[in-house]
């Protein structure tokens, strides 16, 4: 690209561009800008006509990018890593109880439990905001996607700063009318409902083939709280983590926590953030409340059930 090409862009043309080169698609590209498709469309048609340079070949499947493109991707992400580090930077030293706060954490922990902790934090902070965004899959911290994960993991990344909490554990759970009406019968042979994604989890403990599994798995769905749901419906059994089920007296426990499945609960932030008045008071909240629940998170609290299933 010529001194001119590169003078006639400007930071949110890099954006634009770099948000189609990692999503490959108009489309995906306006999920992550927050845009619509044709706004998307013009704008990237409107940054290669005033610079003269063509950034993507055009596809029937997507976006591919030229030469052109891959220079200006790799130059983008050099900006934007530099942008990011001057705002951790920047509020690694607001020393202010106020300001907003982004948190993310498990879907299932954001319906069970963050609203009870956000609103005793509230209670405390009035000035400070909370944004919870529920998902499983893991954040890029050092972009600012949030500023506190709550994390189940084995290993939380390196680039991170905070405390494993607790153990994090698993079981199986039902009601009592659905296990009068199943009767006895090996753990593998009863209905299941899962959360979406968690099947490949549970072979190795309950069945020894995806078939089965599918087989006997007659309801399946995202969101936690509607396999639950599902599971309170009498449906089937449900496979939840001790802190869901454990906690809710319509449900039984009938089979003791998967010890493969066994995880941490972990508390985390940018280092560059970790004396950020707001998310220090955040995470020491966080640390207190999830604390005095861990052996809800790690299945030891007291909940007899004459059910002790078990695979054939």
């Amino acid at each position: 690209m010529s001194l001119e090409t590169t003078d006639s862009l400007e930071w949110s043309d890099l954006q634009v561009i770099l948000a189609i080169c990692r999503a490959e698609s108009l489309s995906g590209a306006a999920r992550t800008l927050g845009q619509t498709h044709s706004t998307v469309f013009r704008r990237s048609n409107g940054i290669e006509e005033k610079t003269g340079v063509r950034f993507f070949d055009r596809f029937r499947h997507g976006y591919a990018m030229t030469d052109a493109g891959v220079t200006a991707r790799e130059y983008a992400e050099r900006v934007e890593s530099e942008f990011h580090a001057l705002g951790r930077e920047v509020l690694g030293q607001d020393t202010a109880l106020r300001g907003r706060i982004r948190v993310t954490c498990p879907e299932v922990f954001a319906e069970v439990m963050a609203p009870g902790i956000m609103a005793r934090f509230l209670a405390e902070h009035r000035d400070i905001q909370v944004d919870v965004s529920p998902g499983a899959s893991a954040v890029d911290m050092s972009r600012r996607e949030a500023e506190i994960a709550v994390r189940a993991t084995r290993q939380p990344p390196e680039t991170s700063f905070g405390k494993r909490l607790c153990d994090f554990r698993f079981a199986i759970y039902g009601t009592t009318a659905y296990m009068k009406k199943a009767g006895e019968r090996a753990l593998e042979d009863y209905e299941f409902c899962l959360i979406e994604g968690s099947m490949g989890w549970l072979i190795p403990s309950i069945w020894e083939t995806k078939l089965q599994a599918e087989r006997q798995t007659v309801f399946q769905c995202r969101a936690s709280r509607a396999v639950v749901n599902a599971a309170l419906e009498g449906i089937g059994l449900a496979a939840l983590p001790c802190y869901v089920g454990d906690a809710d007296d319509r449900l039984l426990r009938v089979t003791d926590t998967f010890a493969h499945l066994d995880m941490g609960l972990w508390v985390l932030t940018h280092p560059d953030l970790r004396n950020t008045a707001r998310i220090r008071v955040m995470m020491a909240h966080l640390y207190d409340e999830i604390g005095r629940e861990s052996d809800l998170f790690a299945g030891t609290r007291n909940r007899p059930s004459k059910w002790n299933l078990r695979p054939r």
